[in-house]
């Protein structure tokens, strides 16, 4: 005996809504630290009191290092760019210059590749070329100067002529490239606690002043210089 039931609708199952928040702060530096600007001289000017462990002064203290810091990052890293261009173009011309060289070699010696380590080439993968850290890079090619000099091949077309300015030119990059990273490092660094503590501050203020102005706290977020579409809800 079968039994039938009838009668009995499916329905798919609800999605939930998905609740979408703006964000409560810009993503960009720039756009951050005009913002943070605005809204630590209006906290200056405002009647709102300073936060336990943030007063108006630090807050804007704070404020002014991370829009410098931010700036001189930007500009460092501008500085890095020529640098990094020109140093990529000397490779270039190195790695060209080296397989005259080997030529070079080739034609002197039956076993050229035996002379390879004194002229600064190493074997990387299934090639012999000039190391590819610029620092070691730097050591092989002053090798290769007193190689091309010991093998009499220092007044070939590519001899000393040839890479001695190369290597003057690219010693000198390199040392400054070194340096400029270091100090970028270091302004990022800066930039990035700077960030973290003006968005920690923001993010304060704004529960800050729905606290203090239960009722009107959109109009007065508006008034510090928080827009509603940089707050949320």
């Amino acid at each position: 005996m079968s039994t039938e039931i009838t009668g009995l609708a499916t329905s798919a199952p609800t999605k939930p809504k998905t609740v979408r928040r703006t964000a409560q702060l810009p993503s960009k530096g720039v756009s951050l630290g005009a913002l943070a600007t605005t809204v630590a001289a209006g906290w200056q000017a405002s009647r709102l009191p300073a936060l336990l462990w943030l007063t108006k002064d630090d807050f804007a203290a704070q404020v002014a290092a991370f829009v410098a810091n931010h700036q001189e990052a930007d500009s460092a890293g501008d500085a890095r760019a020529p640098q990094a261009k020109r140093l990529k173009a000397l490779d270039k011309q190195l790695d060209a210059g080296l397989r005259y060289v080997k030529g070079y070699l080739g034609e002197q010696y039956d076993d050229e590749e035996a002379y390879y380590g004194e002229f600064g080439i190493e074997k990387v993968g299934k090639s012999y070329q000039l190391p590819t850290a610029r620092p070691e890079r730097v050591q092989a090619v002053g090798k290769l100067l007193a190689a091309l000099r010991k093998h009499k091949f220092d007044k070939n077309k590519y001899g000393t002529a040839y890479w001695q300015p190369l290597y003057d030119e690219y010693q000198a990059l390199l040392a400054d490239a070194t340096t400029s990273t270091g100090q970028r490092s270091g302004k990022v660094s800066q930039k990035d606690q700077g960030e973290a503590q003006v968005r920690k501050g923001l993010r304060a203020l704004i529960h800050h002043i729905k606290a203090n102005y239960p009722d009107t706290y959109e109009a007065e977020l508006r008034g510090f210089g928080f827009q509603k579409e940089t707050f949320g809800g």
